[in-house]
């Protein structure tokens, strides 16, 4: 007996780019800080909690969810971000273990172009965003970024490194549907 599996699909582009230097380092000072708060908190005598309606007391360590959990989070779940074009779609998502996710279908794509912008100032910082004029942004550092219209009129922004790259596989690919 034989079963048919599918094939994975190839990838013609693929892009893998993190956050800025700069906020990894902001989320070790705070999983320090996480540390150091356990410590403190560990000495402390009124440490348990009661759960209501179990009559059990648990000890809680919110500094170890805040100062350790949180930053791991991130790191894993978010600031890591993948743009990646299959034959089918652009698809883009953010973690090592993606939290978040967007497919554009190539055969949508009406028109792609080249970009440049400014996180803080358009769009408070980088990340996955929803402009005040409905523009879906995804960004993890730098300016650069393809700007892609949609047939209904939406249109996504994707940061990237290798913009012409990107810009040029869009439109490519974009052509084989037309």
């Amino acid at each position: 007996m034989s079963v048919a599996l599918p094939q994975p699909v190839s990838a013609i582009y693929r892009e893998e780019q993190n956050f800025a230097w700069w906020l990894y380092g902001l989320l070790a000072l705070m999983a320090g800080l996480g540390i150091v708060l356990v410590r403190l908190h560990h000495g402390s005598e009124n440490r348990n909690v009661a759960v209501p309606g179990t009559g059990w007391n648990v000890e809680v360590p919110i500094p170890i969810l805040v100062g350790i959990g949180l930053p791991t989070i991130l790191v894993i779940g978010v600031l890591h971000m993948t743009t990646e074009v299959t034959p089918e779609a652009c698809r883009v998502w953010f973690g090592w273990v993606p939290t978040f996710r967007r497919s554009i279908p190539l055969g949508s794509i009406r028109a792609v172009e080249i970009v440049e912008y400014n996180a803080w100032r358009d769009h408070g910082f980088w990340g996955v965003r929803l402009t005040r004029d409905g523009e879906r942004v995804m960004t993890a550092r730098g300016n650069r970024a393809v700007r892609i219209y949609l047939a209904d009129g939406t249109r996504y922004l994707i940061g990237t490194q290798r913009p012409e790259e990107l810009a040029g596989v869009l439109e490519r690919e974009r052509r084989l549907y037309s």
